[in-house]
């Protein structure tokens, strides 16, 4: 006997079947995929995804306060597919202090899970000791940066006349490099980004606290001036992507958060930014005026509360909405 019941009606099973696959499947995926090297560590899309876990546990746990299974009195598909949903979720994420806020979720899973026939089929089930975390060199090995080709050689050109001696050009100016009149600052720009994409957001905080001088560096507050032309998510990305191609030179000068926020044809976008110097860094050189003259810039003061709050929330991943907007896509620089 498979202990399976297949003349359960299918509607109760098939509405848990789709909440798994519409509700669950996708945020386990915002959680999961950076823990795999399959997609970036993006601190908001990753909270959202443990904020939807968090929503979709809580329910199915009331629902199966006085239930031993999710519908009728044997082990059904809904079953079935449920826990399999929940598999790496359990294994890879859901620890033991996790686990005790869903107590009959976890009663529910270990009971499917310990089945013979799903033993059979998945082998032992080992519950979560301490949550995965995002694999920076999984990622970097999954998605190899492209190497750019040498450019082919020419020819060898047949041999001319010899040319007359010309006049040697006079020497072109050396150009200094941004912010080289500065001295160095206690921040590493390198190790901040190390930390951001790494570590928990306590270690990003205390390396932040303990190395940011005002003046090495500085933070800004940035929101598009012309809200009312994002109409379109697409073409408001593109705007992002274009700018941060045009400011590839300032990466080891700045770091960057840009959020779009709201539904199309009403979105706001706006982000803060960590950059070299006491003045407004984008303005160090030409090349990287061209896109921030279309922002509002503001300096943020981080011995102010409110503010050093706001540069908080964006390091944490918290910022859920903007101007009453929710979040709706990050980019980062």
């Amino acid at each position: 006997s498979s202990g399976i019941n297949a003349e359960w009606p299918l509607r109760p099973g098939t509405q848990f079947m789709n909440m798994a696959e519409t509700k669950l499947f996708p945020a386990a995926c915002q959680v999961l995929y950076p823990c795999w090297g399959l997609m970036p560590n993006n601190k908001n899309v990753v909270n959202k995804g443990h904020e939807n876990i968090k929503s979709f546990m809580t329910v199915l746990d009331q629902h199966l306060l006085n239930r031993t299974y999710l519908v009728g009195e044997s082990v059904t598909l809904a079953d079935l597919s449920l826990a399999v949903y929940m598999r790496d979720l359990y294994t890879m994420i859901l620890d033991e202090n996790r686990r005790n806020s869903y107590v009959n979720v976890t009663r529910w899973f270990t009971t499917i899970m310990n089945q013979d026939e799903v033993i059979r089929v998945l082998g032992q089930t080992t519950l979560c000791v301490k949550p995965a975390q995002f694999d920076a060199k999984l990622f970097q090995q999954n998605n190899p940066k492209q190497q750019k080709n040498a450019a082919p050689k020419k020819e060898a050109a047949k041999k001319e006349a010899p040319k007359k001696e010309e006049a040697a050009p006079a020497p072109k100016k050396e150009r200094s490099a941004p912010f080289s009149s500065l001295p160095a600052p206690k921040l590493n720009m390198d190790d901040f980004k190390r930390h951001y994409w790494n570590d928990p957001s306590e270690v990003i905080h205390k390396y932040f606290d303990d190395t940011f001088v005002d003046g090495e560096w500085s933070v800004w507050k940035v929101e598009y001036k012309y809200q009312s032309e994002l109409v379109k998510t697409t073409k408001t990305n593109n705007l992002v992507k274009g700018m941060f191609q045009r400011l590839e030179t300032m990466k080891k000068y700045a770091f960057g958060l840009m959020y779009i926020f709201g539904d199309e044809g009403d979105q706001r976008l706006a982000g803060i930014w960590l950059g070299r110097g006491g003045d407004n860094f984008f303005y160090e050189d030409t090349n990287w005026t061209i896109d921030i003259e279309n922002f509002n810039c503001t300096k943020m003061d981080m011995n102010k509360p409110d503010e050093k709050a706001l540069w908080t929330k964006f390091i944490d991943g918290g910022m859920d909405d903007w101007e009453g907007k929710q979040f709706e896509k990050d980019h980062i620089f």
